[in-house]
This record gives C-alpha cells, structure tokens and sequence, in this order.
C-alpha cells in the first residue's frame, strides 16, 4: 500500500496549456504498436506551483519553445524521423505575462528534464530564476556547457547564463512509494522524485493540494495513460463511461469495455486489467533505459492506484479537456481536484485514441510543421539547412 508523507502545508497549483500539439511515431515511446495507433497525439502542459506559505513560485516544466526552429543542432535534426507534425503558438513566458505573472515571480524552474519539449526557453526568464535539473544532469556528456559552445549539446547555453542551476542530490535517504524524495521548499507541501529510466535526471514532481490529496506531475515517466491503464488495482469497469467517449457511431450506448479489452495488444488473459502498452524498447525509443522506465512506471501504478493521488502525466490529452487551464481561467487552480471528480473523469478518455472496427482511433490533432500559426511549407529542409 501507498504510504505517503504527513503535513498541513500545502501548494496551490496551476494548469499551463504550452500550446504544444505534435504527434510522435508510436514505436518512439510506446509498445506493442498496433496497427491503426502507429503514431500518438500528444499535447503538452506545464505547471505553476505556488507556496502558500512564502508565496515562492516555481513552474514545473516549460513545455516547447515556440522558436522551436531554434533548437540546438541535434535536436532540430532528428524530428522528421520521429515526429510528423507540431505546432506551438506561444512559450509559456508569454502566457504568464498575459495572466499578469511577471517572469520575476518565479522564483525557479524544475525541468522535469532536458527534453526539448520540456524545457522551454528558459533565456526569457531573468537571472534571478534558479533552474532544478535531476540527478547526473551536470556531469551528462553532450548538456553542458550547451550549445552552440559545444556543437554536438542537446540543450541551448543561454538557459544556464548567470542562473543559480541545482541538482539536488538526494542524500537524506527519504523515499515515496519507492522512488527517491526531495522535499522542496522543507515542509512536506512539494516533492521532487528521482524517477529514473526515461533519461538521465528525470524527475517527477508530487505536490500536496490538500491535507490529504496530492497531484503526481508525471514529466515523462510515460507519455500514453494505457501505459499504466488499466491494471489490478483500477480495471476497466463493465461500460466505458459515456462522457469518456468521442462522439463516433461506433461507440454503442452503453459502450463495454470489451469493445476494447478484446483488442488488447498485450494480453488475452486479463485484458480488463493489464495495461494496454509498456514502454517503448524499440530500436527507436526515447527511453534511455527502458527497462528501468518500466520499473518506475510500475511504481507509478502503486499512486495511480490510491485515491488521493491524481496523476498528471505531461502529454494526457484529456488533462486539457476537463481541467481548468491557467491560460483561460487565471484565477482557477486545481486543488480540489478530489471534490471535483477530475480523476474519474480523466481516466478513461484514452480508448478514444485506440483503433476500432479497422479503423484508426483519433485523427492527427495537428498535420504538418507550423510556424507563425499556419502550414510551414518548407519545414524540413530548413530545420536541416539551418
């Protein structure tokens, strides 16, 4: 069973749509890969964490630059091959601005890690903004000092100038359901955990809403929810429910779950409470260590698992249909999560995504690469000439 921290403190949290849309080969992040799933929708969130009792603010994650044409060599290089379209309209400094959050109100920016649809840009950001990166991040061969002062880095040298960047080292032994803890501002409101395998330095945040509730900001611990639904503890219930489902004429009224527990792509034996996927073991994974990603994500089932963890994990497309976003509604935070049923209402919103009747599941939230909000015609050859 779960067992989770003690305290009365607690952080108000907020929803950041970056306005990232992209789909991604599915073979990068997910497996088996079935046929009509072969490429994954994702979208992308950040979020706004605030003390109540400092008033310290921190953003967890930035999501995509918007510039994203400027990204270091390496990076810009690889996305024909693995992502086929993307979109992004502003960076996350520009939606604070909007909601009347100065950038030299936050205090420090986690990077869940040093991926590019992480870690923003974090230049726009004045000095005085401390940068988190996980454990290993400084002594990672191709990070720093960053690029272009070495050609072959993954991240951009200006997000470190002047900045105070921590690693913390996560030596006084505390542990949350398995994986390394530190607690952030000292008083049990906000954790960061050590959640290796993705890549190196990867950290999930666990923020505590209420006495007893907290949110798991899930990074990329995984990027699909059927990669940890549904499983032993949380199985799909007898009728996938209504307000989960797309409008589609495939989908009876009631729609059983064994419209697709019989499709699972894993297991015929316990269809209704195995998890659709594991993570991507490919040739072509973003996992740097699957097999250790699988183990963290099987930890992560144990918080999926318990009633007073909501998990946000960055890429859930239905996070951004049920929950209030800071971009939209400034003013709403989402710590009565619980009260509010969002939970339950996130859960099963991913079979819409899947394949039905020979047919794909979604169509592509985004088609091609944009830039200045349309259709960027000569995408790949300059993210290759450049």
């Amino acid at each position: 069973m779960l067992e989770l921290p003690t305290s009365d403190r607690t952080v108000r949290v907020r929803l950041v749509d970056t306005t990232t849309l992209m789909t991604v080969r599915s073979e990068v992040l997910v497996q088996p890969v079935q046929p009509g799933h072969e490429i994954l929708n994702l979208t992308d969130v950040a979020f706004l964490i605030e003390h109540e009792g400092s008033n310290q603010k921190v953003m967890f994650d930035l999501g995509t630059r918007k510039d994203y044409w400027n990204l270091p060599d390496a990076v810009r290089l690889t996305f024909d091959q693995f992502m086929p379209s993307v979109r992004i309209d502003k960076d996350v400094s520009e939606i604070l601005r909007e909601c009347g959050i100065p950038l030299s109100d936050i205090g420090s920016i986690v990077w869940s890690h040093y991926h590019w649809d992480h870690i923003g840009n974090v230049a726009l950001f004045p000095p005085s903004t401390s940068l988190y990166v996980g454990p290993g991040f400084k002594a990672e061969p191709r990070l720093l000092p960053g690029f272009p002062d070495d050609s072959n880095s993954l991240v951009p040298a200006d997000a470190f100038a002047g900045r105070d960047v921590v690693e913390p080292d996560f030596a006084d032994g505390l542990t949350i359901g398995g994986f390394r803890a530190h607690d952030f501002f000292g008083d049990g409101s906000f954790y960061l955990l050590d959640t290796p395998g993705h890549c190196v330095g990867h950290l999930c945040g666990l923020a505590r809403t209420t006495a007893d509730t907290f949110i798991f900001l899930g990074g990329d611990i995984c990027h699909f929810p059927g990669i940890i639904r549904p499983n032993a503890k949380l199985p799909f219930p007898a009728h996938i429910p209504t307000e989960a489902l797309d409008k589609d004429p495939f989908f009876p009224t009631p729609c059983p779950c064994s419209l697709f527990a019989a499709h699972h792509p894993r297991t015929k034996d316990e269809p209704s409470r195995t998890p659709f996927y594991e993570v991507s073991s490919y040739d072509a994974t973003a996992f740097t260590d699957p097999t250790v990603a699988q183990e963290s994500v099987t930890k992560l089932q144990e918080f999926e698992s318990s009633p007073d963890v909501l998990i946000c994990i960055a890429h859930d497309t239905e996070l951004l249909r049920y929950m209030p976003t800071l971009n939209d509604s400034p003013s709403s935070d989402l710590n009565a999560w619980k009260e509010k049923g969002w939970k339950d209402k996130i859960r099963w919103g991913w079979v819409n995504e899947l394949p039905r009747g020979g047919r794909p599941g979604r169509k592509p939230l985004v088609e091609g690469y944009w830039r200045d909000g349309k259709i960027w015609e000569e995408a790949v050859q300059t993210l290759r000439r450049n």
